[in-house]
């Protein structure tokens, strides 16, 4: 594997090591996540778009064991991954969330977000078929965590763009997003498609019902229900709430 051609500008000195390690040990980026107990696209999303930004515990552990490193060489952030904004907490504008599957208009109080602003956001933009969206490779900002997503890991908000999703998820809203929890029928999802050149796109849609291959989903405006194959959309990610834009 020629390195120069893997290592994004600025990658820092562990996934540096971490990339140089799978090509001495002969490991794809697919092969050594599902080792670790990972889906297929975890070393990928960590390694090119910093998602997670660093490693967790059982993760590190397990990568260091099939590298054959020390955890501690797998430990920490990069400086050169994008900065999070440390503040202390402040009053901010009123915004609206949802507990379960209703949603509230009214503001978050200000005990429900948690000092420093740690959460992910990730662009989005126009550019896919269907009325998919183009994902940025790193975040676009650092929002304060409800107390609902404080300790997940992982946990994200996406740009919305567009209204097709709209009032739930309304175009400039930042839908949060629980990796971990398990898709249920009538939950709004983050559908996620990784292309082979490193693409990611994204739908936002009302999961109706799924089998093996097929997620059957529904969106708002203009009322539409259509299918997307599990083999293009990989990954089915539940929403858990919204800052909306005033």
């Amino acid at each position: 594997m020629n390195l120069a051609k893997v290592l994004p500008r600025g990658m820092d000195v562990v996934r540096k090591l971490i990339l140089e390690k799978l090509s001495e040990r002969g490991f794809t980026m697919k092969e050594a996540s599902i080792r670790i107990g990972k889906s297929h696209s975890y070393l990928q999303q960590f390694l090119k778009r910093g998602i997670p930004v660093e490693l967790g515990e059982r993760d590190r552990k397990a990568l260091a064991d099939i590298l054959q490193v020390s955890e501690d060489q797998l430990r920490g952030v990069s400086p050169t991954l994008p900065s999070k904004e440390y503040t202390k907490p402040v009053e901010l504008p009123p915004q609206n969330y949802r507990i379960g599957q209703k949603l509230l208009d009214i503001p978050i109080p200000i005990k429900h977000l948690q000092g420093e602003r740690d959460l992910p956001v990730f662009g989005t933009a126009q550019g896919g078929s269907g009325g998919a969206l183009v994902v940025t490779d790193r975040p676009v900002d650092w929002e304060s965590r409800p107390d609902f997503l404080l300790r997940v890991e992982d946990a994200y908000g996406i740009i919305v763009s567009g209204d097709s999703m709209s009032p739930e998820h309304k175009n400039g809203s930042t839908a949060l997003v629980n990796p971990h929890l398990p898709p249920r029928n009538g939950e709004t999802c983050i559908f996620r498609s990784h292309r082979d050149d490193g693409e990611v796109l994204v739908l936002i849609k009302e999961l109706r019902r799924f089998n093996d291959q097929t997620w059957y989903v529904h969106q708002h405006n203009p009322p539409k229900d259509f299918q997307l194959k599990r083999s293009e959309w990989q990954v089915c990610h539940v929403t858990v709430g919204n800052y909306f834009r005033r």
